[in-house]
């Protein structure tokens, strides 16, 4: 059990830090840093490489050559115009050769390719177990573990009987870990407010555990609460929100992070808050300063703006979110009541923000999402 750094663009910093030494490992973005550039820097992690588990994800989800630096990897296909993309045999010679990089570079597992499909058919789900059942093997002979790569588009979870129709077709896998993707078609900073969909995502993860098919989520956020409480093995975050939520944008323009504005995690009312409403709610004695002060970095957050120096602190915010990703993941995984009461405290302060009339300058920070949680995890244990 634990947690994950989704690599992204310039990520590589935060992997040795001694306050996020619960992040038992990292999941490699082939899109933002070559195959030699991934080795370079395993080599620089020295002991901590020994320590911990790396997986080559290999992003062919939308695999076109102008996808940062995807198209550098010896797996990327030469044939992609011409291929039939429907054919099983075409995607295991992918993953042969990307079992042959991973091998190359160092890393301990393999995420099974698979590309984002037009519809989430049976046929979609049938064509990833087939293909992951047909690497197995190999990857074994090479000393490598294999994931089960298994997109699922949260909109059409909300249809009938959705979750044991995935599960049923993904547990015929032969491997033992499954790299589960929820698929979003919000910005990466919006929550989504559809408890059906996310009480059969819920579902879905806690029928592959059951079935002993042990699940990380990637690309999770402050949903991460959810996935968690349904008995998801490992999460996977990183530091921009691009790497929070799994969008199809993500693929479109991958090569950096995006605008870089600086965001307070706010353990209190889940939520990201920008600077003008931390002061205000900090001012309306709304965000407990002790309680933040329990993350290191939030405590240097404040320091700054009591300083009122205007020094920057976006990397401080990307610090401060992962802290309190792998101390949520670790609370929530040893209690299963912790969720709901995380979630019903945050109800209770969005209701004190509420009746002060305080009115927040970011308009998307509303708490909207906080009773739909609430009622997805609810309806999920029925």
């Amino acid at each position: 059990m634990g947690v994950y750094h989704q690599m992204g663009h310039d990520s590589w910093n935060l992997i040795d830090r001694p306050e996020l030494q619960k992040y038992r490992g990292l999941i490699l973005s082939p899109v933002n840093d070559s195959q030699i550039e991934v080795s370079d820097r395993l080599g620089q992690l020295g002991f901590t490489r020994d320590l911990i588990d790396i997986i080559l994800d290999p992003q062919l989800y939308k695999p076109r050559s102008d996808r940062g630096k995807l198209a550098t990897w010896p797996y990327f296909p030469n044939d992609l115009d011409s291929a039939d993309l429907s054919k099983v045999s075409w995607w295991v010679q992918r993953g042969e050769a990307l079992i042959k990089c991973a091998r190359q570079i160092g890393a301990t597992a393999v995420c099974s390719p698979a590309m984002l499909p037009r519809v989430f058919d049976d046929a979609y789900y049938s064509q990833v177990v087939d293909v992951t059942n047909q690497l197995h093997p190999i990857a074994h002979d090479s000393k490598l573990e294999m994931l089960l790569t298994a997109i699922v588009d949260l909109k059409t979870l909300a249809e009938t009987n959705s979750p044991q129709r995935i599960a049923t077709i993904l547990t015929r896998t032969k491997v033992s870990r499954a790299y589960l993707i929820f698929l979003d078609d919000l910005k990466p900073r919006q929550q989504r407010i559809d408890y059906e969909s996310l009480a059969n995502a819920i579902k879905i993860i806690r029928l592959l555990e059951n079935a002993g098919t042990k699940v990380i989520v990637g690309f999770s956020g402050l949903d991460g609460i959810l996935w968690k409480h349904a008995g998801a093995t490992d999460l996977a975050t990183g530091k921009f929100f691009n790497l929070r939520r799994f969008v199809p944008g993500r693929w479109d323009d991958a090569a950096d992070g995006g605008k870089v504005v600086p965001y307070w995690t706010d353990d209190g009312l889940i939520t990201w808050l920008r600077e003008p409403d931390v002061q205000l709610l900090l001012n309306a004695k709304i965000i407990d300063r002790q309680a933040a002060s329990n993350n290191p970095h939030s405590a240097e957050i404040l320091q700054i703006l009591d300083a009122k120096s205007g020094a920057p602190w976006v990397a401080i915010g990307w610090r401060q979110y992962l802290y309190w990703f792998q101390e949520m993941e670790q609370t929530v995984g040893q209690d299963s009541n912790f969720a709901l009461k995380l979630l019903r405290a945050a109800d209770k302060k969005w209701g004190e923000i509420e009746k002060s009339e305080i009115q927040l300058y970011d308009r998307l920070n509303n708490g909207e999402w906080i009773r739909p949680w609430i009622n997805a995890i609810v309806e999920a244990s029925r």
